[in-house]
């Protein structure tokens, strides 16, 4: 593939995506993010049932990592989840 075909910014894409993960990369955890709460999900367990949803000021005592820091998901808590379907069902019945 020639660079001139991607472009510069479809370039750096490739050369982002492609890279070997870093040292800093493999230790920057990954959270899970409600979108609308902006709480964060711990698993507590090997299953996603034993996951509780805390703030972010909690994660951060309890972990003593600052989330802006890491990586983030977007997803919802199960109660905005609720919420967006309700929303979503009732856009569809209207």
């Amino acid at each position: 593939m020639k660079d001139r075909a991607l472009g510069p910014v479809g370039t750096l894409f490739a050369r982002i995506t492609h890279a070997p993960p870093t040292a800093a990369r493999k230790e920057t955890p990954l959270l899970p993010v409600c979108c609308l709460y902006r709480l964060i999900r711990v698993e507590i367990g090997p299953s996603l049932d034993s996951a509780r949803w805390v703030t972010q000021r909690t994660y951060r005592k309890t972990h003593a990592v600052n989330p802006a820091n890491c990586l983030q998901t977007h997803t919802y808590c199960p109660g905005c989840f609720t919420q967006v379907m309700e929303t979503i069902r009732c856009s569809f019945t209207s």
